[in-house]
């Protein structure tokens, strides 16, 4: 555990910590957890109050910060291109990579107009952030990275897709990517 700690720590380099803050990494490592509880403790509140209305919430505002982050990547037609480039920019919150069955050719299949890829999400903090507040997944949480993952998509294709959930775990989570060519 403390080998992975200074593993972790070793990563940051001066520059990314500004002097004019203050504090060293442990002060970061605890405010970071504080962060956690507190938007797991924010979103089984939204649960609570809004219902299963929350999850469309969240959803819309992932895909909103999704369309955003994906401005500054070249867009694509090509999903297993985009999904590479997503994958150097948006994977440090959520790593991912395109995951296929053994047996199956390729990571896309192509279903019609439809487009259809596996996504495998690894270390991720969202997954990280429920564990620590004792809250189940699938609810507003995986929702806004639900909606992250498809507004950045979105931009990138100039395409309309959806996140379908396959598998949760404790260790990584399985969803099924859907990109429709030619409408909505």
């Amino acid at each position: 555990m403390d080998m992975e700690i200074e593993e972790i720590r070793g990563t940051f380099k001066p520059e990314i910590i500004p002097k004019e803050t203050g504090g060293d990494i442990e002060d970061y490592e605890e405010a970071l957890h504080v962060l956690m509880k507190f938007v797991g403790s924010m979103s089984s509140a939204l649960e609570q109050v809004s219902g299963r209305g929350a999850n469309a919430i969240v959803y819309q505002a992932g895909k909103r910060m999704g369309h955003d982050a994906a401005k500054m990547m070249e867009k694509t037609d090509d999903l297993e291109q985009a999904l590479n480039e997503m994958g150097e920019v948006l994977g440090v919150e959520f790593y991912f990579e395109m995951w296929k069955p053994a047996g199956q050719e390729g990571y896309t299949i192509e279903k019609g107009n439809e487009t259809v890829v596996k996504v495998l999400f690894m270390d991720c903090v969202v997954r990280q952030t429920l564990r620590r507040t004792g809250l189940p997944q699938k609810g507003p949480l995986c929702y806004l990275l639900y909606g992250y993952m498809v507004g950045a998509v979105e931009e990138v294709m100039s395409i309309k897709g959806k996140l379908d959930i396959d598998h949760v775990g404790p260790n990584a989570c399985l969803k099924t990517l859907t990109i429709k060519w030619g409408g909505k």
